[in-house]
Parts: structure tokens; C-alpha cells; sequence
């Protein structure tokens, strides 16, 4: 008797998402984290596949970093260099969350600051993300802590 063909596995989505090195496409977004227990209110910044929202909203696909409030000032980043840890991959759907939520758990609350399609320049120890007119410049400090660089893109 032949085995029933089972569907397909949800693909894995790498550490080194969303590009383990070389230049492509990502989708960036921010969320303001109010009350997060035992670290406080931050900034969280998410890289992923510019369609894993769509794809699979619940795939573990989103790169995070957390960032102090500073990095950003309304709905916009705050041109800077930012401290950041990264923190473990989170579900794709942070990459297009379109309006506030209070997380379970009691974690605190999240609000959607901004998302962007950009592009990507992974190297090792480092990335590159220009968006719209803006530029984040990460360089791996250790296993978790990242520098991050906000700043405006300077016209080509």
C-alpha cells in the first residue's frame, strides 16, 4: 500500500533572515512596546520577506531588534546610533501590523509606528536598509547586541 502524500512542511525561515548575505528586497517596519514587563517601554524594529505578512502571518519570519524610545519621534526614526538587541524572530505579522493591541500575557501593549518595503544589503557582522528616505545601518557587536544607525538617506 502506498503512503498518502502529506502536504508540505511550512518553511523554515533562517536566523539569518531575510538575507543570509547579499542585496534584496525586505519588508522594515517599527512598533512602539509600552510596558513590557521586566525591560520597559522600547522601540522594536522588524526585517523581513517583503511578503511574509501575506504569506504566512503566523511564520516565525521577522527579524527583531529592540531599540530605545529615542530611536523614533512620532511615527518617524530619529537619526542616531542606537544600542539594539536582538531578540528572537517574531511572527511576520509585526511586519504589517496595522493597528494597536494589547498583548496577552500581560506583555504589555504594541503600536504600529511605521512599514516600509525596502532594500536590503546583508554582509557579514552587518546590514543595510534603505526605505523610503531613510537608511539603518546595524553592526553586530556580539551574540545579541547590534549598533543600529538611523539616519536620512543622502540622495544618490
Amino acid at each position: 500500500m502506498t503512503p498518502e502524500p502529506q502536504p508540505p512542511a511550512r518553511p523554515a525561515f533562517p536566523r539569518e533572515f531575510p538575507l543570509a548575505n547579499g542585496t534584496g528586497a525586505v519588508a522594515i517596519a517599527a512598533s512602539r512596546h509600552l510596558d513590557a514587563p521586566t525591560v520597559g517601554s522600547h522601540i522594536d524594529l522588524f526585517l523581513g520577506p517583503e511578503d511574509a505578512a501575506a504569506r504566512d502571518p503566523d511564520a516565525r519570519a521577522a527579524r527583531a531588534y529592540r531599540l530605545p524610545l529615542a530611536a523614533f519621534a512620532a511615527n518617524s526614526p530619529r537619526a542616531g546610533v542606537y544600542d539594539a538587541v536582538e531578540l528572537e524572530l517574531h511572527r511576520a505579522e509585526y511586519l504589517a501590523l496595522g493597528t494597536a493591541r494589547q498583548l496577552s500575557d500581560g506583555r504589555g501593549r504594541v503600536e504600529p509606528l511605521m512599514q516600509a518595503i525596502g532594500r536590503a544589503t546583508v554582509r557579514d557582522g552587518g546590514f543595510e536598509v534603505r526605505w523610503n528616505d531613510w537608511t539603518a545601518r546595524g553592526t553586530r557587536i556580539d551574540v545579541s547586541r547590534w549598533r543600529i544607525e538611523l539616519s536620512p538617506t543622502e540622495p544618490s
